[in-house]
């Protein structure tokens, strides 16, 4: 426990200084008012009776406030004990590296801000938190930059490796993660083939076949493996996997460092998708930001102010799938501060893996035109079904309420 002593209590030190104050200070008494100075001067005493009583309370007044800091001490230690040892070890622990004084005062507040939900022992605000965020190669020499092996599958599990074997790589251009198989092909001699997994668009699939001629002496074939999508006998998805975007909120909760988006926007639309509550399995949630772009709603976001402006929503139209979001602070700054829009809706989609079969646009009509040119490159990334039904959220806000709670619960429309 980190624990700063209180002096004990000392003997009044006199000093010609502390007597020469004394005396300075009855003698501006007698000149702030001149004309009853003599009758000022008979109320006051001699130096020698003030430093008699300042010698008399001076260790009274010191055992006084020992005696205050330590029924503040022992107040905050029991408070302190009413927590569950493992939860005491921690909080014992973070006191220990915390820049507050160690005094009780400071230990009593430490232990309140605790209790009140204030500060997070697992995120004090004094440690930095970095955002965590995707290793991306946007724009790759070799192969060998883009994708790092991270396993081998042999030909015979016996066997010693050799170049017959199947080489796994992973990687991700800017879009998602994506799986790389490079294996010889039997009827293809000697030819090379590499399987990509993945969200992965047709110039991420150039690029991939122009580093793997570079990196490899023979012929090269790129092949993009995709998940067929299952379907019952009437057409319709086996599995539905549907995508609600939201437009941003003006209104948000206050607080400080980061939240997670879907907390952190407080508007009606919001509130109602925190009401229903949708299973996550079956409905993903996103967000487009008129700072961050598209956004998944559990990604935490900072506070901010902005609003999509006509301007601003063109320069999203025009930025297109390559441009990051948010942009960097500085034009000066190097362009790596936020993600491409795709690269979260990709996440969403298992990486292509699980394209949504349906997609609900919902928010004032310069996020809707925002969205609607979004769509078909989304399409393009195989994160949405070519097939997938779209509907439009817009309108009065009751009205809009309303729609996306029934779409959420799958009544409407």
């Amino acid at each position: 426990m980190r624990f700063r002593k209180w002096p004990r209590p000392t003997q009044y030190e006199e000093t010609s200084r502390k007597r020469a104050a004394f005396l300075t200070k009855q003698r501006r008494e007698r000149e702030a008012l001149p004309l009853f100075a003599d009758m000022v001067a008979a109320g006051q005493h001699s130096v020698d009776e003030e430093m008699a009583r300042r010698a008399e309370w001076w260790p009274r007044q010191q055992q006084d406030r020992r005696d205050e800091r330590a029924a503040v001490w022992r107040k905050a230690r029991s408070r302190l004990f009413a927590f569950p040892a493992d939860r005491r070890r921690i909080i014992r622990a973070v006191w220990r590296e915390c820049p507050y004084p160690a005094d009780p005062y400071s230990f009593a507040d430490f232990l309140h801000q605790i209790e009140v939900g204030k500060l997070d022992t697992a995120r004090p605000p004094w440690r930095y938190h970095a955002r965590v965020k995707a290793r991306i190669t946007a724009e790759p020499a070799t192969f060998a930059e883009a994708f790092r092996q991270v396993g081998r599958r042999k030909i015979n599990a016996s066997s010693v490796p050799s170049d017959a074997d199947t080489l796994l790589f992973c990687g991700n251009l800017g879009k998602g993660i994506l799986f790389v198989d490079r294996r010889i092909e039997p009827d293809w001699q000697p030819g090379i083939a590499f399987d990509v997994r993945g969200v992965c668009s047709e110039a991420d699939l150039a690029l991939i076949h122009r580093l793997a001629e570079a990196a490899e002496a023979r012929p090269v074939a790129v092949n993009l493996i995709e998940r067929p999508l299952r379907r019952l006998e009437d057409g319709t998805p086996a599995d539905p996997h549907r995508l609600l975007i939201l437009g941003c909120s003006a209104t948000k909760r206050r607080g400080a460092g980061w939240i997670d988006a879907i907390d952190r926007y407080d508007g009606p639309l919001w509130q109602t998708v925190r009401a229903v509550r949708p299973d996550r399995m079956r409905v993903k949630v996103a967000v487009l930001s008129a700072r961050y772009g598209f956004l998944d709603s559990r990604s935490p976001i900072e506070d901010y102010d902005a609003r999509l402006t006509p301007d601003l929503a063109e320069r999203m139209i025009a930025g297109g799938m390559t441009t990051r979001w948010p942009r960097p602070p500085s034009a000066r700054k190097p362009d790596n501060y936020g993600d491409q829009p795709g690269c979260q809706i990709a996440s969403l989609s298992n990486h292509g893996t699980r394209p949504f079969t349906d997609v609900a646009l919902a928010g004032g009509h310069l996020y809707l035109k925002v969205m609607r040119s979004f769509l078909g490159s989304f399409r393009d990334l195989r994160c949405v079904a070519p097939d997938a039904r779209v509907t439009e959220i817009n309108g009065a806000i009751g009205i809009m309420r309303q729609q996306v709670r029934g779409w959420l619960e799958e009544s409407w429309p």
